[in-house]
């Protein structure tokens, strides 16, 4: 099982897959049993709870609609490599040649230092209530399960990789009903199953570009932790971004490098979102300490950017330019980097990066130039902005004569 966020479904209904994904649904979640800190939680969810999802038949249906619009390749791929003017996918039925590779394989889709962790899906009976989900620290693991009707029970065991090396069935499935004896909510399970091991830590590649014609979406560009994570979504946003930018790339009018530049962008982002969304759930549980946890909650959070002080300010650095998406292309415009997230701020409603660097010259104080930029936009705005732009430390004081 698997589930999906509310915050999914208006993306998923863009794209046309919203209906595919309820086909395969038991329903929305009810309630969740948290136990990650010393007192235990129920959470109720009123209407919008993640959608959970039968996993196996989920992973068909969009595999199905995947298929509708793309041509199947039985063969195994063995190589994807650069042409003059494409690229080309070497199988063992041969090699063939296309204008543009979107490459979906997962984690096996570029060589990677192996998972760190790994999860250990399960099927259990207990007499749990239906359309409810447990989230659970354990001394050396954690458990998300989900209960789905006639009393069965599905979840998943994540454990550091090195505890399953070498583990036979028979071990894993013991080592299974151990956890599970550990669990304050589960420990009660019988008729216990266990599927084979799988990756499941935080993986990602340097550049999901690896040629200019291939380019790497989903679990094979960046694989999160589930901790953090809804994998499904994570996945629909990346394949989007991809859409987009190929769509660039082939048009003759289309910016290549504003279309790349996009996805290593939106790539360098989103790693970094997700090691300190990882780190950060690590850290908020406080059942346990030992090896385990302290290994996954070593990532700090950047330093926050310091405030605009009374004295003049003006832009921290020079006015420059990032890809942003404009309507079903990709294009180029000015921007203004922000340091404290790696991120670029374009615009804001009708407010733009050109606004901003016009407003800060020549330099003043934080309330002039939101003066200067009340002459042309709503001051509330103005406000968002400038804190958002503080904030992000994209704005510096004006050194004061010696």
């Amino acid at each position: 099982m698997e589930s999906f966020p509310p915050s999914g479904a208006a993306l998923a209904e863009d794209i046309g897959l919203l209906s595919r994904i309820c086909g395969v649904s038991e329903g929305p979640a009810a309630r969740m049993h948290l136990h990650w800190r010393e007192a235990a939680e129920i959470r109720k969810f009123e209407g919008d709870g993640p959608l959970l999802l039968r996993r196996r038949e989920m992973h068909g249906a969009l595999r199905s609609e995947a298929l509708a619009h793309a041509r199947h390749m039985p063969a195994r791929v063995r190589q994807v490599s650069a042409t003059g003017t494409g690229a080309e996918v070497v199988t063992d039925a041969g090699a063939v040649s296309c204008a543009m590779v979107v490459d979906a394989r997962g984690r096996h889709a570029v060589k990677r230092k192996g998972s760190d962790l790994v999860g250990l899906a399960f099927a259990a009976s207990d007499d749990v209530p239906d359309h409810s989900m447990w989230l659970e620290a354990l001394p050396d693991a954690w458990l998300w399960a989900c209960g789905t009707g006639m009393g069965r029970l599905h979840g998943v065991l994540f454990q550091r990789a090195e505890t399953m090396a070498g583990l036979t069935a028979q071990a894993r499935q013991a080592g299974v009903c151990r956890l599970l004896g550990q669990s304050a909510s589960l420990a009660h399970v019988t008729d216990i199953k266990v599927a084979r091991p799988v990756a499941a830590g935080l993986a990602c590649v340097e550049d999901p570009v690896p040629a200019p014609r291939h380019v790497l979406i989903g679990d094979a560009a960046l694989a999160r932790d589930p901790i953090a994570s809804h994998g499904l979504v994570h996945a629909i946003r990346s394949g989007v971004q991809a859409a987009v930018a190929v769509r660039t790339v082939l048009d003759p009018d289309g910016d290549t490098h504003a279309a790349l530049s996009f996805l290593r962008t939106k790539h360098v982002q989103a790693v970094a979102s997700a090691r300190l969304a990882t780190a950060r759930a690590y850290r908020d549980q406080t059942r346990f300490t030992g090896p385990f946890w302290a290994q996954y909650g070593e990532e700090t959070a950047p330093e926050a950017a310091p405030q605009a002080g009374p004295g003049p300010i003006t832009l921290a650095r020079p006015l420059t330019r990032a890809p942003v998406l404009d309507g079903d292309r990709i294009r180029w415009a000015a921007a203004i980097y922000l340091p404290a997230s790696g991120d670029f701020f374009t615009r804001l409603g009708p407010v733009t990066a050109l606004d901003i660097a016009s407003a800060c010259r020549p330099a003043a104080p934080l309330n002039t130039v939101a003066a200067r930029l009340g002459r042309m936009h709503a001051a509330p705005l103005v406000f968002d902005v400038l804190t958002l732009l503080d904030r992000g430390g994209a704005i510096a004081q004006v050194p004061g004569p010696a």
